[in-house]
């Protein structure tokens, strides 16, 4: 039961403001005051993720006497003494993760001691070793092109450092062949040869540990073969059109003397059928007739 006539003057709240916790590992933030609690004494502990500001913290535990936890955080956290009544407010994190990371307030009031509160901000940054990194090629691999081998992790506090090696028993590269960037872990290669071939392991460390990964670059000449493939595709596609011509030109012309013999065939006939039809007049058939009935003798002529 609270005192109802402990008064002491009061202390500020003193907190260990920088924690640094690997990652799995449990983190103490601190948060003391000097004075007895006494009637109306709360505390509270605000959380506000990276990036938020203080004043939009959220509220994680609230003690009154009674202690009130907040959403999920009770099966993560205790308080370091319970109940928090003699000048110690610590909070523990048992199994830290990287969504642990941020600002802690911790904040004591005491209202027979001082009419206000005190508080105090505690920094928690999670260490995570590098996850396992990702490589990539970036651009073609042809004789005599530029390209791009890059290499990231998704999760690593501190940021990574990248290093890239080939493998044992390699002819080291020209120095002005290849840039490398050990922040962004991109290695560029310039003016590929044979002597590029191999595979190149990049390896992602930081003071918690190290991970790799690795890519093997095969250099091609598939860019002077497909230049090749086009012109000979080329070359195909004009004997072939210049086949096409000819042909339907040859066709056409076939078609035309045909289609001339035809027509004379035709007018050879039609000109034939006239001349047989007055070679059959010549004979004066009708003409006859009518001479002969010129010859006969009228029956008024005077001979008879």
């Amino acid at each position: 039961m609270l005192s109802k006539h402990v008064v002491m003057s009061w202390q500020a709240v003193v907190v260990k403001p920088l924690v640094f916790v690997r990652s799995g590992s449990s983190a103490e933030l601190t948060c003391t005051y000097n004075t007895h609690a006494s009637e109306g004494f709360t505390l509270e502990w605000r959380y506000a993720a990276p990036g938020t500001p203080a004043v939009q913290a959220q509220r994680v535990l609230y003690y009154n006497g009674r202690l009130y936890w907040v959403n999920s955080w009770e099966g993560r956290m205790a308080l370091v003494q319970n109940p928090p009544v003699l000048g110690v407010a610590s909070i523990r994190i048992t199994s830290a993760e990287i969504s642990d990371a941020g600002l802690y307030i911790c904040e004591v009031t005491n209202p027979n001691d001082w009419s206000s509160s005190g508080h105090g901000l505690i920094n928690l940054t999670v260490l995570v070793p590098p996850s396992v990194p990702v490589c990539q090629l970036q651009g073609n691999t042809y004789m005599r092109n530029d390209v791009t081998l890059s290499c990231h992790s998704s999760q690593g506090l501190p940021t990574p450092i990248y290093s890239w090696h080939r493998q044992q028993n390699t002819v080291p590269l020209p120095p002005d062949s290849f840039v490398e960037d050990q922040h962004t872990g991109s290695l560029m290669l310039h003016n590929l040869s044979d002597a590029f071939a191999g595979t190149y392991t990049c390896k992602a460390s930081n003071e918690l540990g190290q991970a790799a990964c690795s890519i093997t670059l095969r250099v091609t000449y598939g860019g002077t073969g497909a230049v090749i493939g086009g012109v000979l595709m080329g070359i195909f596609l004009v004997l072939l059109l210049i086949g096409v011509t000819v042909t339907y030109v040859t066709w056409n012309r076939k078609k035309h003397v045909q289609n001339t013999y035809a027509n004379e065939l035709s007018q050879v006939k039609n000109n034939s059928a006239p001349h047989q039809q007055s070679g059959g007049n010549l004979l004066p058939f009708q003409s006859g007739t009518e001479d002969q009935s010129d010859l006969k003798v009228s029956c008024f002529s005077p001979i008879v």
